[in-house]
């Protein structure tokens, strides 16, 4: 099961994982796009059984999973998430309420339901970002859900005896949302898609799935913090 699919990373890992033989349970809020995916992705895997959900993650952080109770879900990636730019004093209660919901409570609850019908977990993999490590100025909300990711991935990993929890500290990624040019330092959502899975058995609770992603973190963890804090409010200034 991919939440997030229909766009970036979450319909990349989809694809790469019907690469492998698995069949997919799709999670979107977009009947159209989902519909979308599921032809692309059996035009290029016929034999790849899809099963759609649609749902608003933001409005709605319950899911119902009752459509797929009988599934062998084995696989869990919790990938959506939003992150909305701007001053804390600023934002909108309902895009602060949005983000929440959406990159916090809805894994946390669609994990937990998935737990409780004794399913066949045996991989979870929690997108989550450097930002949590390294909280960009503006995106102080987006920064804390990631944070929240990370520690509830490592917390859960030696919780769960029968499964591998892992969570993926991703950077910058060419997707529809952040549309820069792909580089070296910003691979595209195919990519990245194909690293994250590669690392789903390193042995690790949360890695970087994109390795030139550790060095920019690495070389950040080495220089003083005001200048960081200095060039990150520079930068995100013009993001604004």
């Amino acid at each position: 099961m991919i939440t997030g699919a229909t766009d970036g990373i979450g319909k990349a890992i989809a694809i790469e994982l019907a690469a492998y033989g698995f069949n997919l349970i799709l999670h979107g809020r977009n009947t159209e796009k989902l519909e979308l995916v599921q032809h692309e992705i059996n035009a290029m895997y016929p034999d790849c059984r899809i099963t759609t959900i649609c749902r608003d993650g933001g409005q709605e952080p319950i899911s119902d999973i009752s459509s797929i109770k009988g599934l062998p879900v084995t696989v869990l990636v919790n990938n959506v998430g939003v992150g909305p730019i701007g001053s804390l004093a600023t934002f909108p209660v309902s895009e602060i309420g949005r983000t929440v919901n959406l990159n916090i409570l809805f894994p946390t609850y669609l994990t937990r339901s998935l737990l409780a019908l004794e399913n066949q977990l045996s991989l979870i993999i929690n997108i989550s970002s450097y930002a949590g490590l390294f909280p960009p100025p503006f995106l102080a909300v987006y920064a804390g859900t990631k944070a929240y990711n990370n520690a509830f991935s490592k917390a859960l990993s030696v919780e769960l005896e029968n499964a591998t929890v892992i969570s993926m500290l991703v950077g910058s990624v060419h997707t529809g949302s952040n549309t820069k040019p792909v580089s070296f330092m910003r691979p595209d959502a195919g990519v990245f898609a194909k690293r994250v899975i590669r690392m789903a058995g390193a042995g690790r609770k949360s890695v970087y799935p994109y390795w030139p992603h550790a060095v920019q973190t690495y070389v950040l963890s080495l220089l003083p913090a005001g200048f960081i804090d200095r060039v990150m409010r520079k930068a995100m200034r013009r993001e604004l």
